[in-house]
Protein backbone atom coordinates (compact mmCIF):
# COMPACT_ATOMS: atom_id res chain seq x y z
CA UNK A 1 0.00 0.00 0.00
CA UNK A 2 1.14 3.60 -0.39
CA UNK A 3 2.39 5.95 1.85
CA UNK A 4 -0.98 7.38 2.88
CA UNK A 5 -1.29 4.89 5.93
CA UNK A 6 -0.63 5.94 8.95
CA UNK A 7 0.84 3.49 11.78
CA UNK A 8 -2.50 3.75 13.87
CA UNK A 9 -4.57 3.35 10.34
CA UNK A 10 -6.84 6.02 10.91
CA UNK A 11 -8.28 8.85 8.89
CA UNK A 12 -10.57 11.40 10.66
CA UNK A 13 -11.57 8.98 13.37
CA UNK A 14 -12.22 5.76 10.51
CA UNK A 15 -9.72 3.40 10.19
CA UNK A 16 -8.45 2.92 6.84
CA UNK A 17 -6.19 1.97 4.38
CA UNK A 18 -6.60 4.88 1.54
CA UNK A 19 -6.21 2.75 -1.77
CA UNK A 20 -4.52 5.04 -4.32
CA UNK A 21 -4.57 4.36 -7.90
CA UNK A 22 -3.68 5.80 -11.31
CA UNK A 23 -5.19 6.09 -15.02
CA UNK A 24 -2.39 4.94 -16.99
CA UNK A 25 -2.61 5.93 -20.79
CA UNK A 26 -5.65 4.10 -22.58
CA UNK A 27 -5.66 5.34 -26.10
CA UNK A 28 -4.06 8.39 -27.90
CA UNK A 29 -1.71 9.62 -30.21
CA UNK A 30 1.46 9.05 -27.75
CA UNK A 31 0.44 5.65 -26.56
CA UNK A 32 2.45 2.65 -26.92
CA UNK A 33 3.93 -0.59 -25.20
CA UNK A 34 6.73 1.73 -24.00
CA UNK A 35 4.98 4.49 -22.81
CA UNK A 36 2.59 2.37 -20.94
CA UNK A 37 5.33 0.17 -19.40
CA UNK A 38 7.18 3.23 -18.24
CA UNK A 39 4.30 5.21 -17.08
CA UNK A 40 3.68 1.90 -14.54
CA UNK A 41 6.92 1.89 -13.60
CA UNK A 42 6.65 5.30 -12.43
CA UNK A 43 3.31 4.27 -10.82
CA UNK A 44 4.99 1.98 -8.37
CA UNK A 45 8.23 3.39 -7.77
CA UNK A 46 5.66 6.48 -6.43
CA UNK A 47 4.08 4.61 -4.48
CA UNK A 48 0.82 4.29 -5.92
CA UNK A 49 -1.35 0.93 -5.19
CA UNK A 50 -2.82 0.22 -8.79
CA UNK A 51 -2.83 1.02 -12.38
CA UNK A 52 -5.76 0.59 -14.60
CA UNK A 53 -5.66 0.18 -17.94
CA UNK A 54 -4.90 -3.49 -20.11
CA UNK A 55 -2.22 -6.24 -18.75
CA UNK A 56 1.56 -5.01 -17.15
CA UNK A 57 1.94 -7.97 -15.30
CA UNK A 58 5.24 -8.43 -16.39
CA UNK A 59 6.51 -5.34 -16.15
CA UNK A 60 5.83 -4.75 -12.11
CA UNK A 61 5.37 -6.85 -9.53
CA UNK A 62 3.24 -5.17 -6.80
CA UNK A 63 1.26 -2.91 -8.34
CA UNK A 64 -2.14 -3.90 -8.36
CA UNK A 65 -3.72 -4.02 -12.11
CA UNK A 66 -6.70 -2.65 -12.50
CA UNK A 67 -9.38 -3.49 -15.62
CA UNK A 68 -12.12 -0.79 -15.62
CA UNK A 69 -14.66 -0.82 -16.75
CA UNK A 70 -15.87 -4.15 -17.75
CA UNK A 71 -19.02 -4.11 -19.14
CA UNK A 72 -20.33 -7.32 -18.22
CA UNK A 73 -23.46 -7.95 -20.28
CA UNK A 74 -21.60 -7.00 -23.58
CA UNK A 75 -19.77 -10.27 -23.01
CA UNK A 76 -20.16 -14.05 -22.72
CA UNK A 77 -20.17 -13.82 -19.31
CA UNK A 78 -18.57 -17.01 -19.00
CA UNK A 79 -15.73 -16.39 -20.56
CA UNK A 80 -15.46 -13.30 -19.49
CA UNK A 81 -15.08 -15.33 -15.50
CA UNK A 82 -12.44 -17.55 -17.26
CA UNK A 83 -10.40 -14.56 -18.35
CA UNK A 84 -10.35 -13.26 -14.95
CA UNK A 85 -9.68 -16.31 -13.66
CA UNK A 86 -6.73 -16.60 -15.90
CA UNK A 87 -5.39 -12.99 -15.08
CA UNK A 88 -5.30 -13.79 -11.75
CA UNK A 89 -3.15 -16.91 -12.10
CA UNK A 90 -0.74 -14.67 -14.75
CA UNK A 91 -0.51 -11.23 -12.33
CA UNK A 92 0.00 -13.60 -9.55
CA UNK A 93 -3.26 -12.56 -7.59
CA UNK A 94 -2.91 -8.72 -8.47
CA UNK A 95 -5.48 -8.21 -10.90
CA UNK A 96 -8.56 -5.82 -9.86
CA UNK A 97 -11.62 -5.14 -11.88
CA UNK A 98 -14.27 -2.33 -12.23
CA UNK A 99 -17.44 -4.03 -13.29
CA UNK A 100 -20.56 -2.54 -14.79
CA UNK A 101 -23.78 -3.07 -16.98
CA UNK A 102 -22.97 -0.06 -19.18
CA UNK A 103 -25.64 2.27 -20.64
CA UNK A 104 -24.83 2.88 -24.24
CA UNK A 105 -27.79 1.26 -26.14
CA UNK A 106 -25.69 1.14 -29.62
CA UNK A 107 -22.80 -0.37 -28.11
CA UNK A 108 -24.95 -3.39 -27.05
CA UNK A 109 -26.76 -3.30 -30.95
CA UNK A 110 -23.11 -3.34 -32.29
CA UNK A 111 -22.50 -6.66 -30.47
CA UNK A 112 -25.77 -8.16 -30.21
CA UNK A 113 -26.20 -8.01 -26.52
CA UNK A 114 -29.64 -7.46 -24.59
CA UNK A 115 -29.67 -4.34 -23.38
CA UNK A 116 -33.26 -4.77 -21.98
CA UNK A 117 -31.85 -7.29 -19.84
CA UNK A 118 -28.16 -5.93 -18.70
CA UNK A 119 -28.92 -5.50 -14.96
CA UNK A 120 -30.09 -8.80 -14.18
CA UNK A 121 -27.52 -9.91 -16.07
CA UNK A 122 -24.84 -8.22 -14.35
CA UNK A 123 -26.74 -8.99 -10.65
CA UNK A 124 -26.92 -12.58 -11.63
CA UNK A 125 -23.02 -12.34 -13.10
CA UNK A 126 -21.85 -11.18 -9.51
CA UNK A 127 -23.91 -13.75 -7.45
CA UNK A 128 -22.02 -16.67 -9.86
CA UNK A 129 -18.69 -15.33 -9.67
CA UNK A 130 -19.22 -15.40 -6.18
CA UNK A 131 -20.31 -18.95 -6.38
CA UNK A 132 -17.23 -20.10 -8.79
CA UNK A 133 -14.88 -18.51 -6.90
CA UNK A 134 -15.43 -20.43 -3.81
CA UNK A 135 -15.68 -23.98 -5.63
CA UNK A 136 -12.78 -22.96 -7.18
CA UNK A 137 -10.33 -25.16 -8.34
CA UNK A 138 -12.42 -28.14 -9.44
CA UNK A 139 -16.29 -28.77 -10.21
CA UNK A 140 -17.89 -25.61 -9.97
CA UNK A 141 -21.51 -25.20 -10.50
CA UNK A 142 -24.37 -22.28 -10.52
CA UNK A 143 -27.64 -22.85 -11.82
CA UNK A 144 -29.61 -19.13 -12.07
CA UNK A 145 -32.45 -18.14 -13.68
CA UNK A 146 -29.89 -16.08 -16.79
CA UNK A 147 -26.69 -18.07 -16.22
CA UNK A 148 -25.36 -21.71 -14.81
CA UNK A 149 -22.70 -23.47 -15.33
CA UNK A 150 -21.52 -26.75 -14.51
CA UNK A 151 -18.15 -27.56 -15.31
CA UNK A 152 -14.58 -27.80 -14.26
CA UNK A 153 -12.72 -24.62 -13.36
CA UNK A 154 -9.14 -24.39 -12.67
CA UNK A 155 -6.12 -24.03 -11.19
CA UNK A 156 -7.23 -22.14 -8.32
CA UNK A 157 -7.27 -18.82 -7.12
CA UNK A 158 -4.04 -17.02 -6.08
CA UNK A 159 -5.95 -14.65 -4.55
CA UNK A 160 -8.33 -15.73 -1.74
CA UNK A 161 -11.84 -15.19 -2.87
CA UNK A 162 -10.84 -14.61 -6.28
CA UNK A 163 -9.68 -11.41 -8.03
CA UNK A 164 -11.98 -7.67 -6.47
CA UNK A 165 -14.73 -7.00 -8.13
CA UNK A 166 -15.41 -3.16 -8.03
CA UNK A 167 -19.07 -1.80 -9.31
CA UNK A 168 -18.68 0.91 -11.00
CA UNK A 169 -21.08 3.34 -11.72
CA UNK A 170 -23.41 5.88 -9.42
CA UNK A 171 -27.25 5.40 -9.30
CA UNK A 172 -29.06 3.43 -6.25
CA UNK A 173 -29.06 -0.09 -8.25
CA UNK A 174 -24.75 0.64 -8.59
CA UNK A 175 -25.00 0.86 -4.40
CA UNK A 176 -27.21 -2.30 -4.05
CA UNK A 177 -24.54 -4.65 -6.51
CA UNK A 178 -21.71 -3.23 -4.48
CA UNK A 179 -23.15 -4.55 -1.45
CA UNK A 180 -22.32 -7.94 -3.15
CA UNK A 181 -18.76 -7.39 -3.77
CA UNK A 182 -18.07 -4.72 -0.77
CA UNK A 183 -16.59 -1.94 -3.45
CA UNK A 184 -18.37 0.57 -4.63
CA UNK A 185 -16.11 2.78 -7.60
CA UNK A 186 -17.91 5.73 -8.00
CA UNK A 187 -16.71 8.29 -10.98
CA UNK A 188 -16.33 12.08 -10.51
CA UNK A 189 -18.97 12.83 -7.57
CA UNK A 190 -18.40 15.54 -5.29
CA UNK A 191 -18.13 15.03 -1.68
CA UNK A 192 -21.47 16.02 -0.98
CA UNK A 193 -22.98 13.96 -4.13
CA UNK A 194 -20.91 10.69 -2.64
CA UNK A 195 -21.85 11.14 1.13
CA UNK A 196 -25.45 11.44 0.05
CA UNK A 197 -25.68 8.30 -2.38
CA UNK A 198 -23.58 6.13 -0.26
CA UNK A 199 -25.32 6.75 3.00
CA UNK A 200 -26.03 3.22 4.25
CA UNK A 201 -23.62 1.54 2.30
CA UNK A 202 -20.92 -0.16 5.04
CA UNK A 203 -18.42 -1.61 1.98
CA UNK A 204 -15.60 0.14 0.50
CA UNK A 205 -15.28 3.06 -1.25
CA UNK A 206 -13.25 4.00 -4.20
CA UNK A 207 -13.53 7.05 -6.17
CA UNK A 208 -12.23 7.64 -9.58
CA UNK A 209 -11.39 11.08 -10.33
CA UNK A 210 -9.37 13.42 -12.61
CA UNK A 211 -6.59 15.38 -10.76
CA UNK A 212 -4.83 18.58 -12.53
CA UNK A 213 -1.55 19.91 -10.96
CA UNK A 214 -1.49 23.53 -11.64
CA UNK A 215 -0.53 26.69 -9.86
CA UNK A 216 -3.18 28.27 -8.73
CA UNK A 217 -6.89 26.43 -7.81
CA UNK A 218 -9.27 26.29 -9.92
CA UNK A 219 -13.28 24.66 -9.96
CA UNK A 220 -11.59 21.44 -11.88
CA UNK A 221 -13.77 19.51 -14.64
CA UNK A 222 -12.26 16.60 -16.69
CA UNK A 223 -12.45 16.12 -20.39
CA UNK A 224 -16.66 15.35 -20.13
CA UNK A 225 -17.27 18.22 -18.07
CA UNK A 226 -17.15 16.21 -14.45
CA UNK A 227 -16.12 17.45 -11.13
CA UNK A 228 -12.71 16.85 -11.01
CA UNK A 229 -9.90 18.28 -8.62
CA UNK A 230 -7.32 21.13 -10.21
CA UNK A 231 -4.64 23.42 -7.88
CA UNK A 232 -1.63 23.08 -6.48
CA UNK A 233 -0.45 19.90 -4.43
CA UNK A 234 -1.77 21.22 -0.34
CA UNK A 235 -5.22 21.88 -2.54
CA UNK A 236 -5.47 18.28 -3.85
CA UNK A 237 -4.50 16.68 -0.62
CA UNK A 238 -7.29 19.37 1.37
CA UNK A 239 -10.25 17.97 -1.46
CA UNK A 240 -8.92 14.40 -1.43
CA UNK A 241 -8.99 14.91 2.89
CA UNK A 242 -12.86 16.05 2.54
CA UNK A 243 -13.59 12.85 0.46
CA UNK A 244 -11.91 10.82 3.09
CA UNK A 245 -14.33 12.58 5.45
CA UNK A 246 -17.17 12.10 3.40
CA UNK A 247 -17.01 8.48 3.44
CA UNK A 248 -13.98 7.61 0.99
CA UNK A 249 -11.51 4.81 1.16
CA UNK A 250 -9.52 5.36 -1.85
CA UNK A 251 -8.87 6.96 -5.01
CA UNK A 252 -8.01 6.68 -8.75
CA UNK A 253 -6.84 9.64 -10.35
CA UNK A 254 -6.51 10.65 -13.73
CA UNK A 255 -3.33 12.50 -14.45
CA UNK A 256 -4.07 13.84 -17.39
CA UNK A 257 -3.37 10.51 -18.76
CA UNK A 258 -3.43 11.61 -22.69
CA UNK A 259 -0.53 14.44 -22.61
CA UNK A 260 3.05 14.29 -22.09
CA UNK A 261 5.23 14.17 -19.36
CA UNK A 262 2.66 11.99 -17.41
CA UNK A 263 5.29 9.69 -16.03
CA UNK A 264 6.88 13.27 -14.25
CA UNK A 265 3.34 13.74 -12.94
CA UNK A 266 3.32 10.59 -11.18
CA UNK A 267 6.69 11.04 -9.46
CA UNK A 268 5.56 14.99 -8.43
CA UNK A 269 1.99 13.66 -7.16
CA UNK A 270 3.81 10.76 -5.33
CA UNK A 271 6.23 13.10 -4.00
CA UNK A 272 3.92 16.16 -3.19
CA UNK A 273 0.19 14.95 -2.82
CA UNK A 274 0.84 11.43 -1.01
CA UNK A 275 2.70 12.76 1.90
CA UNK A 276 0.49 15.80 2.52
CA UNK A 277 -2.57 13.55 2.16
CA UNK A 278 -0.99 11.18 4.96
CA UNK A 279 -0.07 14.20 6.92
CA UNK A 280 -3.35 16.06 7.14
CA UNK A 281 -5.00 12.68 8.22
CA UNK A 282 -2.80 12.68 10.89
CA UNK A 283 -2.91 15.78 12.22
CA UNK A 284 -6.69 15.41 11.97
CA UNK A 285 -7.27 12.12 14.66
Amino acid sequence: MSGVRHPHGSVYGRLVALHVGLILPNYGDGLGAETLASAATAAEEAGFDSGWVTFLAGRSSRLQLGVSALIVPQRNPLVALKQLTTLDLLSSGRIVTAVAAGWIEGEFETLGAPFVQRGRLLDEWLDLAAAVFAQMPGHVRYDGELLSVDGWLAPGLVRPGGPELWVAGVSRATIRRAAKTGIWHPVALSPDELRVLGEGFDGRTILRISTYLTDEPKAGEDERGRHAIEGPPEWIAERLAEYVEAGCDGFVVNLDHEDEGLDERIRRFGEEVLPLLSSQSTSSR
